[in-house]
């Protein structure tokens, strides 16, 4: 085992991206992302998990991460604001149209509410089933698949249907890598 000291360097090098893009997914927000992986880093590592493996601390790292957002959006409800989203008509087949859709993705995301995020970051980007993720919200299965259905209601009418659109593909794991631009993988 190594030395928390460089299981922490270690985790900030290689999984530090991935982990702010997860907090991205689960915030919405850039600055938010990174408050979120920095308060879950010093959480883990301040409570004595000193020597363990870079996936346990990864692990650990993003069950904190995933705590901290669900308890800060219990705590704050008046951070709900709705704003309308315009979509153009156009489907285009283009590498820009694949961007347009990552942006308007990332811009619907933000108008869940945190449990419908959650829920929908969990299922499609951590790729949890509803009993899986009913289990890490302390939900039942039946409050998972409705925040999944309101969630896809809210993201058809704010992204329109993805039945002809070309950047269907596109996946939440896709949708934001900070600073370097390129898809956050989990692996």
């Amino acid at each position: 085992m190594a030395t928390w000291n460089y299981t922490l360097d270690q985790l900030v090098r290689k999984r530090g991206s991935a982990l702010v893009a997860y907090g991205y997914l689960l915030t919405g927000n850039s600055r938010d992302a990174e408050d979120l992986f920095h308060d879950a880093v010093v959480r883990t590592f301040s409570r004595g998990k000193g020597n363990v493996s870079l996936p346990e601390a990864e692990s650990y790292v993003r069950r904190a991460m995933f705590t901290a957002h669900i308890d800060a959006g219990r705590k704050d409800s008046n951070w709900r604001r709705v704003l309308h989203l315009v979509k153009s008509d156009e489907s285009q087949s283009s590498p820009a149209a694949s961007v347009e859709f990552r942006t308007d993705l990332q811009e619907a995301l933000r108008h869940l509410t945190p449990r419908e995020r959650a829920c929908t970051v969990l299922r499609f980007y951590d790729d949890l089933t509803a009993v899986a993720i009913g289990r890490e919200l302390g939900i039942s299965e039946g409050a998972v698949r409705r925040y999944l259905s309101d969630a896809a209601v809210k993201l058809r009418g704010q992204l329109g249907s993805f039945e002809d659109d070309p950047t269907q593909g596109v996946s939440l794991a896709e949708v934001y890598e900070p600073t370097l631009g390129k898809k956050a993988t989990l692996s």
